[in-house]
């Protein structure tokens, strides 16, 4: 997406009741600090180094925080743009803002009110002005200061807090109040995140051609593939319904086995500043729910029309409209596993070797290719290739020819039938749903989020849910982290 455009969203997942008149006159505010508004209309990826950085501080501006904790917000920078982004944040350090940054090079310091310098274990060994470093650690130049903490952290660490002891404690820790402003509610979160990601499809053209274009090229190519009378054939019969099969899970799982891994960084972050999880997942089920049922229509409808006879009896509705559900809970369900693949995978490149062997496990065990013996029918109640196919061929009223095995028996020409097999589709959605957010929760929401703070000054507790880290603050402004 353009700067403009990212910048409108996280303002709007962010911050409610905001008008946009309101949110535009923000953005240009927080871009013209930042010198982004030469680029407000240039798609992020374009950006230069620099530029990402400055837009990656724009978001979190705003909303507005008290506190900034940046961590090496120059790594990887020239000189200049180096300077150039921390003179920023002096800038916005004056306007009444806190900013704490770790960084590793040391030419801009003096731009900073103070310095901590930590040695081995994180121990504190400096905490002051910039002014005063170079005299305390009776240097001339920074980088002999490393040298001095790597030979000997313990000394300069009893230094530090001898000089503590020295200094009246004036005033302790301050009070901070933090507004607490109310989350943006589940309809509205949910409106963006799908805008979101219609806007990022639109300007992502050649994905869009993808997921837009896949189906109907499917359906093309399976009429290539068969005769117009292939419904009389026993033997190609089948055939059709597999190559239906087959397409509605490789749709499915393309949409979205990425979905998930592409987003890890982006969704952590934001579920931080406020996301609400189930509206993001919410937004993902309409967007491909939309996307499953337009696949399903354009792929079943350009096959249906160009066999002759077509199979007309019909089953629940009308054998179009069968069909045409069949394949969209099929690659719907398969879309939902997809997404818990996705969720588990810490790379997008894990995804490529996933995906051959998912498809070879559908069409090795469903009977569409090869005859059940007893292990593999065993294992095809486990693969959805297995209910897709038999699905497809009961609306299709196979079983009025002698078909061969494993077919023969295979299909009931029953309302109970495929109803039946429908409702498992509803089952591994749900199971699958319930399987990706407790993953998610896990592997991408909890990592790094769970702290417990104690704070000896006042006698105060607070924490998230299961702490895995604990941040002690003394009241000697000593921190460890244990």
């Amino acid at each position: 997406m353009t700067l403009q455009k990212s910048l409108e969203y996280s303002f709007a997942l962010r911050v409610k009741n905001v008008s946009k008149k309101e949110i535009t006159k923000t953005i240009n505010y927080v871009l013209k600090i930042l010198e982004l508004s030469h680029v407000k209309n240039s798609l992020i990826k374009n950006l230069s180094g620099g530029e990402k950085k400055r837009a990656a501080i724009a978001t979190e501006m705003l909303s507005n925080p008290n506190l900034f904790l940046l961590d090496e917000p120059t790594s990887g920078l020239d000189a200049n743009i180096e300077k150039k982004i921390m003179k920023k944040l002096r800038e916005i350090a004056n306007t009444g803002k806190t900013i704490i940054i770790t960084a590793h090079t040391v030419s801009n310091l003096n731009l900073c009110d103070k310095v901590i310098f930590m040695g081995k274990d994180g121990k504190i060994c400096y905490y002051g002005p910039y002014k005063d470093i170079f005299d305390y650690f009776q240097v001339n130049e920074f980088v002999d200061i490393y040298d001095i903490l790597k030979a000997d952290t313990n000394t300069w660490y009893k230094k530090y807090r001898n000089n503590l002891k020295k200094e009246p404690n004036d005033s302790g820790y301050s009070d901070i109040v933090m507004e607490k402003t109310s989350r943006v509610g589940f309809i509205s979160q949910t409106k963006t995140l799908v805008k979101r990601y219609i806007s990022s499809l639109i300007n992502n053209k050649f994905m869009m051609i993808l997921l837009l274009g896949q189906s109907i090229l499917m359906g093309l190519l399976i009429c290539v593939a068969i005769e117009k009378d292939c419904l009389l054939n026993f033997i190609t019969a089948p055939m059709v319904c597999a190559a239906f099969t087959m397409a509605a899970i490789w749709l499915g799982l393309f949409n979205t086995i990425q979905e998930i891994v592409k987003e890890r960084d982006m969704l952590k972050k934001e579920y931080m500043s406020g996301l609400n999880f189930t509206s993001y997942m919410f937004s993902k089920i309409i967007i491909f729910s939309i996307l499953s049922m337009y696949q399903a229509i354009t792929c079943v409808s350009i096959v249906y029309f160009h066999l002759d006879p077509r199979p007309e009896e019909v089953l629940i509705i009308n054998t179009l409209l069968d069909l045409i559900i069949n394949f969209f809970l099929v690659s719907f369900s398969t879309s939902m596993i997809g997404i818990f693949i996705s969720s588990i995978v810490k790379e997008t490149k894990t995804t490529l070797i996933l995906s051959p062997l998912y498809m070879m496990v559908q069409m090795l065990f469903s009977g569409m290719f090869l005859p059940f013996i007893e292990l593999t029918k065993k294992i095809s109640y486990l693969v959805i290739a297995r209910w897709g196919y038999e699905s497809f061929a009961s609306i299709s009223n196979l079983a009025q020819y002698s078909v061969l095995p494993p077919t023969k028996g295979f299909f009931e020409f029953t309302t109970s039938h495929v109803v039946g097999i429908w409702l498992i589709f509803i089952g591994i959605f749900a199971i699958f749903l319930m399987a990706s957010i407790i993953t998610i929760k896990r592997n991408i929401l909890s990592k790094g989020s769970n702290y417990l703070f104690l704070d000896d000054s006042k006698n105060k507790l607070s924490k998230t849910k299961n702490p895995k880290k604990i941040i002690h603050l003394k009241h000697d402004n000593d921190i460890h982290a244990n």
